[in-house]
């Protein structure tokens, strides 16, 4: 099977027959987008491709999933974690379907989930089976999960948002427990952990006099004190990324933070995420999000300002 390209929101809800929501039109693909539905009736199979949006799907109901060609069939219930690098599609066996989905994107995350949770979950990690049966308790409870996320959306509470996500790592820790990836004793278990563990103690930055000190897999290693080798095939074997993505992604991150929550200018942004140059910065920036940083800080400010 043969993937369609690369699904956006507003193809979705073009394709889907719904109206596209407001902050996709004003702000394109770089808005921040939640939205929760009903599954009702499904009456052709979804396109096999992939999606820049994350979904998640409670399903009961009968019907086969495919991505990256293996088909996995569910008779009863279900949740399916789409991950936006993996080629996906679903088809009915029966027309009557029930449960939610729901679909988010990067932007509405705002690097709420932790680093360490991320790559035990299929969302996020491409080597794990997105497919997993539920019993009875189980459905249930996310079930729950997914109502309250549905009376947020329509609610008008300020912090809604910041509740919805709350939500959504409770659903994405809920799917990891039910898969049984947590707390496993294993020697490599105890070493993505500890990674995890340095990674995290760098960040949030809080001045340019404090610096970034461990910018690449080998000081990493150093500290762990194993070799750099050992390192990157656990890293890669648990989280389905390299160690250098994953520290890139997070310094990637950080940068983004500081761009549209400090007025640090661009230098001592370059200094204080570990570059001896900003002109590095920049060039490394714009590697990793095809914008610079003065121009992602400039239309990241005149968004929030017409929200």
């Amino acid at each position: 099977m043969m993937s369609t390209g690369v699904e956006t929101l507003a193809q979705f809800y073009k394709r889907t027959n719904q109206e596209i929501p407001a902050e996709l039109l004003t702000a394109g693909a770089n808005g921040s987008h939640f939205n929760v539905r009903q599954r009702c009736y499904l009456r052709k199979p979804t396109p096999y491709n992939r999606r820049d949006y994350y979904k998640i799907c409670l399903i009961t109901g009968k019907g086969v999933h495919i991505s990256n060609g293996v088909s996995t069939e569910i008779n009863g219930s279900a949740i399916i974690l789409s991950n936006p690098a993996v080629p996906c599609s679903f088809e009915a066996i029966c027309e009557r379907q029930g449960g939610f989905y729901c679909l988010f994107n990067d932007t509405f995350l705002q690097n709420s989930i932790r680093y360490d949770v991320k790559y035990q979950s299929a969302l996020f990690n491409e080597h794990i089976e997105p497919v997993l049966h539920l019993n009875q308790e189980e459905t249930e409870r996310l079930h729950r999960l997914f109502v309250e996320l549905e009376g947020l959306r329509d609610g008008n509470y300020v912090y809604k948002n910041d509740m919805i996500r709350s939500i959504l790592q409770v659903i994405i820790l809920e799917t990891i427990r039910i898969r049984g990836l947590v707390a496993d004793p294993a020697a490599h278990e105890r070493l993505i952990s500890r990674f995890f563990g340095l990674l995290n103690q760098q960040f949030p930055v809080d001045s340019p006099e404090n610096p970034l000190r461990l910018l690449t897999p080998a000081a990493y290693a150093d500290q762990l004190n194993i070799h750099v080798n050992h390192l990157n095939n656990v890293v890669k074997r648990t989280t389905g990324k390299t160690t250098r993505d994953i520290i890139h992604e997070r310094i990637i991150a950080e940068a983004k933070t500081l761009l549209m929550n400090t007025d640090w200018d661009a230098a001592e942004i370059a200094y204080s995420l570990g570059f001896l140059y900003p002109s590095h910065f920049n060039k490394y920036f714009k590697q990793h999000t095809l914008t610079t940083p003065l121009l992602f800080r400039h239309e990241g400010r005149s968004l929030q300002l017409n929200v």
